[in-house]
């Protein structure tokens, strides 16, 4: 399990214990179900599992593009932050009307995996932050930030693509050799299920537990902000 922290609450993943009462959200547990306290709402997502030969679950499209960005000179950085990660992430924000990022990503924090992906002439493609859960042995994939929408030619824009899915799959076989045994897509819904189908991985139940105190003021500030 694993803690993030939001704005005005925290966040605990892959709990496998709900206890009868808290002031945490429990996302993506295994349990199905817990106390009347929460509101439960079903979570399924894909994982990845780092123990196989996970690439022989890629689309033929996916593997493709695999084989064309080990001819195109990127280079994988795996840097200790990255501290301009918000602003590279806003225009996915802003294009896909997703959340913000957690407040302080942007800072180096224990357990975090930072990656990059770039090009020789474009510079940096692509950023990702996965979160480590050893007692999982699970990987959570937590930021994926492109720099697509600030291209404006459809060449510079594939390119950009196809690096960012590379950076996915170099991410996970760096994973595998930490002795990972699974990396989390977070999620099948849209706007990125596409993407992620093209990896493959298997579509497993995971359950969020809400306090109802909570999910009720989130209902009632959705209406207000409607008006």
């Amino acid at each position: 399990m694993f803690e993030i922290k939001g704005r005005y609450l925290t966040s605990r993943y892959y709990a496998r214990h709900i206890p009868l009462v808290s002031k945490y959200v429990y996302e993506m547990s295994f349990n199905r179900q817990s106390s009347p306290f929460y509101k439960t709402i079903p979570f399924p997502t894909r994982l990845i599992h780092l123990n196989r030969e996970f690439e022989q679950g890629y689309s033929r499209r996916l593997r493709k593009y695999i084989r064309q960005a080990q001819s195109m000179n990127f280079t994988i950085h795996r840097p200790h932050e990255i501290p301009d990660i918000e602003a590279m992430y806003q225009s996915v924000v802003d294009a896909k009307n997703l959340p913000p990022l957690p407040p302080g990503i942007e800072k180096h924090q224990e357990g975090y995996f930072y990656s990059e992906i770039h090009h020789p002439e474009l510079g940096r493609l692509a950023a990702h932050i996965s979160i480590g859960d050893a007692e999982e042995k699970t990987v959570f994939g937590l930021v994926n930030a492109s720099e697509f929408r600030k291209f404006s030619t459809p060449q510079d824009q594939r390119i950009c693509s196809i690096a960012n899915k590379y950076l996915f799959h170099q991410d996970m076989l760096h994973f595998k050799k930490q002795n990972f045994k699974y990396y989390d897509m977070v999620g099948i819904g849209e706007p990125v299920n596409q993407m992620k189908k093209d990896f493959g991985g298997e579509i497993i139940p995971t359950f969020t537990h809400i306090p109802w105190p909570w999910y009720v003021l989130q209902k009632i500030k959705r209406v207000l902000t409607s008006f």
